[in-house]
């Protein structure tokens, strides 16, 4: 039986990646996290490293699409057919949108779900604001609520906690204007499509993924 191939979208600090852990994890598959497989590039030395730093980290943009393409077209191939794939902050764009889709076709490959996981702004700029980021394990925590203020050490793994680059104020307002502009229209699109599950995500975690996992017919 050929597993699960889902997209999880949401806006900034709704707990799609959470959510994209919790379904990895029930469901056996393998979790494409697209900020940290870039956040990982950027750390490198390499040239294609120091462009991509550039590109998300100092001017806060969206890589373009077909350097995303690329990387999960190389990430899918070394897996086995039946290995389902839950993909994680992409498609963002609609041209990487509909790419992602031929690209899985080619490879035998389907969408089965797409889901967005809603919150409004506000919420959005309230949980990025106090939220921290476990270098080791990539789990997001929100201050106050899964870990205490000064806390350094994951309540998971014990990795050290950090703040990510991109969560001072002026890059938060920025990227949730880039997912307004670029994200919104891919979200448009699989509605249009009829594959999309809203979601509302200013839930408790266990109830968004029992909203979610009523969805999946498996």
């Amino acid at each position: 039986m050929k597993g699960l191939n889902i997209i999880i979208l949401g806006p900034q600090g709704s707990g799609k990646g959470t959510q994209a852990r919790l379904l990895a994890e029930k469901f056996n598959l393998e979790h494409f996290e697209i900020g940290d497989m870039l956040r990982e590039i950027a750390a490198g030395s390499s040239e294609f490293s120091k462009k991509v730093d550039k590109t998300i980290n100092q001017q806060g943009k969206l890589v373009p699409y077909a350097w995303i393409i690329k990387m999960l077209k190389l990430r899918v191939q070394s897996l086995s057919a039946n290995q389902g794939i839950i993909f994680d902050g992409s498609p963002r764009r609609l041209p990487e949108a509909k790419n992602l889709e031929k690209m899985l076709n080619n490879l035998g490959r389907k969408i089965d779900y797409v889901f967005i996981v809603n919150i409004n702004e506000k919420e959005s700029l309230k949980r990025l604001a106090i939220r921290m980021t476990c270098n080791a394990c990539n789990q997001p925590f929100i201050i106050g609520k899964n870990v205490k203020k000064g806390q350094k050490k994951c309540p998971l793994c014990r990795g050290p906690l950090y703040v990510r680059k991109d969560d001072t104020p002026e890059r938060i307002v920025m990227r949730l204007n880039i997912y307004k502009k670029e994200t919104l229209p891919v979200i448009n699109y699989f509605k249009k499509k009829k594959q999309l599950i809203e979601i509302n995500g200013e839930q408790s975690v266990e109830k968004v993924k029992e909203d979610i996992l009523k969805n999946i017919k498996n």
